[in-house]
């Protein structure tokens, strides 16, 4: 390995930033060059490299997704056995780094799952994009009559095969947003695709034709991932006995669950770590399947604020001796296109779903959403999450301390058993356990 050099500081004193420190034309190696380059400069072991990844045609796919790749991180690849959806057991993989995620899932599809499953319902796959024109032209004068027909006629070609899947063009809104802007959206349904790139370069390709029409100079054409035409419903009924834990009676459970989430309708700051659960399923069947994260959150968190206050997302209520649940959510995701085409990962999870289009996976994200939501509630207000937590956390301190196979277990047992969670408790535990052994 070369010798480091140390380039931090110009011969005037002053600190470079750090791209010029890897070099002018990092972005222009090849993954191997710029991991070279990375470890000379960062004095890094060839082990401490290889964390981030080292399989040479996962290194290449890395650098047609991003820029500057230097390798892929592994995420923990998991699976919540049998979910009911609309009468159909599903088993979905989790791309997730928490412990508890999956297995609070998996609790409460098999509750759930016992008592008849998750309905849902949804929208057609109808995603916008805007494009943004100062004019000061009345968007209800005559000046635009017919700008509909004259936008549908100018996305024919491009949306010529999204047409002959059952979707297409869906309509244009023209709205004044200040005194010199007006907002024009364009609805497009995308099918199996999230449709990100489609819906641009439609934005893009009648920018010319709306400032000709509206009489002024777009400022951007872009989509928005607000998704509230894409719009999903969960729902679950489970009678009130099957809600009892942590020695309080199903409908105590039940009650203090529907108590907890009009906490979170309320109160801004519980609202917000409810719908973070609500996501901690979302988010990670997601980043399984390959979709945008990023956008999904976004959507979400401005749906919770749709009507000016931040509230949670689901809504709870026990009526005839059944509690019942519910969860309405933005879920643009897709099977076709972006990396959930040819991720190897997002592949494989397709598989493991037995390949939905995009409406059944956004159902089945939609569950997932509303599975993490109830086992949350019926932990905080029953036994309390902590001690399930600190069970899970303590695998990882077993690893941390050295622990490998069936050590880890036995370890995290003890150090459960006796309540102590930290790193010195479990190097000292695994000691004795070696030496016993």
């Amino acid at each position: 390995m070369q010798q480091k050099t140390d380039i931090s500081y110009n011969s005037a004193g002053i600190e470079k930033p750090p791209w010029l420190k890897l070099g002018p034309r990092f972005r222009k190696l090849t993954v191997a060059e710029r991991r070279i380059r990375l470890c000379d400069f960062l004095d890094m072991s060839e082990d401490e490299l290889s964390a981030t990844g080292f399989d040479t045609e996962m290194c290449d796919l890395a650098d047609i997704m991003v820029e500057s790749a230097v390798g892929y991180i592994p995420v923990p690849l998991g699976v919540a056995a049998g979910f009911k959806v609309n009468g159909h057991l599903y088993n979905v993989p989790f791309a997730v780094e928490e412990p508890s995620v999956i297995a609070a899932a998996t609790f409460a599809a098999s509750v759930i799952g016992r008592n008849g499953g998750f309905t849902t319902e949804s929208t057609e796959t109808v995603m916008t994009a805007e494009v943004y024109v100062e004019t000061e032209i009345d968007p209800d004068s005559r000046d635009v009559t017919g700008l509909i027909t004259e936008v549908e006629d100018e996305l024919t070609e491009p949306l010529a095969a999204m047409t002959r899947r059952g979707g297409g063009f869906h309509g244009l809104d023209i709205e004044r947003i200040d005194p010199d802007t007006i907002a024009a959206r364009l609805h497009i349904d995308t099918c199996d695709a999230m449709g990100a790139n489609i819906l641009n370069t439609c934005a893009e390709r009648v920018r010319p034709l709306i400032e000709a029409r509206l009489g002024g100079e777009a400022i951007m054409a872009i989509l928005t991932n607000a998704a509230d035409r894409r719009v999903t419903t969960a729902r679950f009924s489970i009678p009130v006995d099957a809600c009892a834990r942590g020695g309080r009676s199903g409908l105590e459970v039940a009650q203090r669950i529907v108590k907890a989430n009009r906490i979170a309708t309320i109160d801004f700051h519980r609202a917000v770590t409810h719908n973070k659960g609500i996501m901690n399923g979302i988010s990670s069947v997601a980043l399984a399947t390959g979709n945008d994260t990023r956008a999904i959150e976004a959507a979400c968190h401005a749906f919770a604020v749709r009507d000016g206050a931040y509230r949670a997302l689901t809504e709870y209520e026990v009526r005839d001796g059944a509690l019942h649940g519910s969860l309405r959510v933005p879920v643009a995701v897709g099977t076709v296109g972006g990396a959930a085409g040819f991720h190897p990962a997002a592949r494989f999870s397709m598989q493991v779903l037995e390949r939905p289009d995009a409406r059944t996976l956004a159902s089945i994200m939609a569950c997932v959403g509303l599975a993490q939501n109830y086992a949350a509630l019926s932990a905080l207000v029953s036994e309390g999450i902590q001690a399930g937590h600190m069970r899970l956390h303590a695998n990882r301190l077993a690893w941390k301390a050295g622990a490998r196979g069936d050590e880890i277990a036995e370890l995290a047992d003890r150090l459960s058993d006796e309540g102590v969670f930290n790193s010195e408790a479990a190097e000292h535990i695994l000691a004795h356990i070696r030496r016993r052994g």
